[in-house]
Parts: C-alpha cells; sequence; structure tokens
C-alpha cells in the first residue's frame, strides 16, 4: 500500500521531467527549425530532421562512410545543411564568403580558444623553427625506410604480377603511426619514443597516483578518436552525452581505452615537465607553451597544458 501511494506521489514528477526532455529536444528544435533565426532553412537539408537534430549526421558517422554520403549528395546540391548550425559546401568556392575579411559567419566554438592558444604558439609555428626541426622529421623518415628496406621483396620473376603472399609483411598504417608519433614526440616533447626502433607500440603510461606501467599505444589511440567522431556533433551535449552513452558497451569498452590514452600522454607531459623544472631549455612546442621567446611564463594550469600535448597528439597521428 505505501509503495504504491509512493509510486502515486512521484508520477506527477516523472511526467514533468518526461515533458520537459520531449520539449526540449523535440518541440523546441522544430520552434526553432519554423522560426528559421539562421536563414539556413533555404538549404537543401541532407535529411528530413537535419534541420532540427544532429542527430542524422551522428548516425551517418556511426555508418563510416560520412564523407562518401555528402560527396555522393555534393554531386547534385552545393550546399548541404547536415545540421541545425552546420553546412556542407561542395568546394572551396565557398572559402572567401566563410573566413573572408567582413564575413557575416561567426567561427565554431573551438576557433575562438584555438585563436588564442594560437598567439601562445605562434613562435614555435615561426618558418625558422620548422627549419631547424627539418633534421628530426628526416631522422624518422630513415628509420623508417630502413625497416622498408628490410621486409622490401625482391625482384619480382619475369611474368610475375604479384609478389608472394608471405612476403605482404608490412602493416603500412602501424608503421605510419609510429613514425607520425615518434616526430611529434621529438618536435613537440623533444623525447626520442624508438617506435620505429623496437617495432611496436608498447609504451609507458602513468596513473594520476604516479603508478607507471606498459600499454600498447595504437589499442588505446584509436577507440579514443573513434568515439569521439561518433558523438563530438552535438556539441553543446557532447560532454552530457560521452558519460551517458557508457552505459552502452559498445561506447564503454572505448571510453576504457581512452583512460590508457590520457594515461600515456600524462607519463609524456609529466617526463617533459621534469626535464622542465630541472632548467632544460629544449627547442620544442613544450618549451613555447611554458613561457614565450624572452622567457616570460604563460602561466597556463597543468590541465590546460596537458589538454594541449594531447590535441597535438592526436592530431598529429589520425
Amino acid at each position: 500500500m505505501a509503495a504504491s501511494i509512493a509510486s502515486l506521489g512521484s508520477a506527477p514528477y516523472a511526467a514533468t521531467v518526461g515533458f520537459a526532455v520531449i520539449f526540449y529536444f523535440i518541440i523546441f528544435p522544430f520552434i526553432l527549425y519554423l522560426k528559421d533565426p539562421k536563414g539556413l532553412r533555404r538549404f537543401p537539408n541532407m535529411s528530413p530532421f537535419s534541420g532540427m537534430s544532429n542527430l542524422p549526421f551522428m548516425i551517418l558517422a556511426h555508418g563510416g562512410a560520412r564523407s562518401t554520403h555528402l560527396a555522393k549528395l555534393h554531386k547534385t546540391k552545393p550546399i548541404i545543411r547536415a545540421g541545425p548550425n552546420s553546412l556542407s559546401f561542395a568546394g572551396g568556392q565557398a572559402i572567401k564568403d566563410i573566413y573572408g575579411h567582413g564575413t557575416p559567419c561567426t567561427k565554431d566554438e573551438s576557433y575562438i580558444d584555438h585563436a588564442r592558444k594560437r598567439k601562445v604558439l605562434s613562435s614555435a609555428y615561426a618558418l625558422k623553427n620548422l627549419e631547424n626541426w627539418e633534421y628530426k622529421i628526416a631522422d624518422k623518415v630513415q628509420r623508417m625506410m630502413d625497416h622498408f628496406d628490410k621486409v622490401c621483396t625482391a625482384p619480382l620473376p619475369k611474368g610475375a604480377r604479384f609478389p608472394d603472399p608471405q612476403d605482404v609483411n608490412v602493416d603500412f598504417r602501424a608503421w605510419s603511426n609510429f613514425f607520425s608519433l615518434d616526430a611529434i614526440a621529438d618536435i613537440g616533447l623533444s623525447e626520442k619514443l624508438g617506435l620505429l626502433d623496437q617495432g611496436h607500440d608498447l609504451v609507458e603510461a602513468q596513473q594520476t597516483c604516479g603508478a607507471v606501467y606498459k600499454t600498447n599505444l595504437r589499442e588505446c589511440l584509436y577507440p579514443t578518436a573513434r568515439k569521439q567522431s561518433y558523438l563530438l556533433w552535438t556539441y553543446d551535449h557532447y560532454k552530457l552525452l560521452n558519460k551517458i552513452s557508457n552505459i552502452i558497451p559498445f561506447y564503454r569498452r572505448m571510453a576504457e581505452s581512452a583512460k590508457g590514452w590520457d594515461e600515456i600522454v600524462l607519463r609524456r607531459a609529466q617526463i617533459r615537465l621534469d626535464r622542465y623544472q630541472k632548467g632544460e631549455k629544449l627547442d620544442d612546442f613544450f618549451q613555447a607553451l611554458m613561457e614565450d621567446k624572452n622567457g616570460k611564463s604563460h602561466e597556463l594550469e597543468w590541465g590546460e597544458i596537458f589538454a594541449e600535448i594531447n590535441i597535438m597528439c592526436v592530431r598529429r597521428v589520425m
């Protein structure tokens, strides 16, 4: 009896929450679509619901053929509305209108912070520095080519079109990742990861408690980027959606891998910070994050520095 009374008492609250959810995610977006405050309704939708929700684009991203599908649509539609506030353009003709002087287009939220960070890192991106770092790239190219020379097949017999399948044993994606990670670790953090030399991706990771262990880098990196590519498109709700999605095992496995990736990056950042605190002046991105060319500190929080190193590693590899 008491349980029945309690359930009756909670019913109005459940109904209120349910109505609020329906209003926020369905009714309100539909009202905005009809009001069309940004004038985007004149563009053809990617799907019937693209003008009201990013969900169709997220579903498309899960299919693994996002760019292919958009390219197919662009054969007949130069501009497509991919979401409530998103347009996809078929070519480069619109670049001037979007990024040019006096454009009415506003930058995406991510660009605002990016512009600030760009000022901080401007000295690191200077042409002189890029030229000075050329030897680091050349070193990694040589190490990768040395491995390819070792596993290169013998010249094909006369009349043969394909090598023996047993000789085709190079995972180019893995080795291109080894190259990218070795290069960015050297340029960004002055660290020699040595992936090209060891031929595998087993690296040190560090938990927040300070414990150090070894894990496979690529097994942590790929699921991290994959989950972001699935859920990122609804910016306003990404953090909430990222947490809620972990209820589903498919996403939870990716989240667990992401934890490993964060701990790999934390280890890289901690090693470089230790060197910085010991007074080492190294010519890399980390030095530019910490201070300007005159030695004045940028006074960035450690969490912000860690986030920048994380972004640097992910975007230069994927």
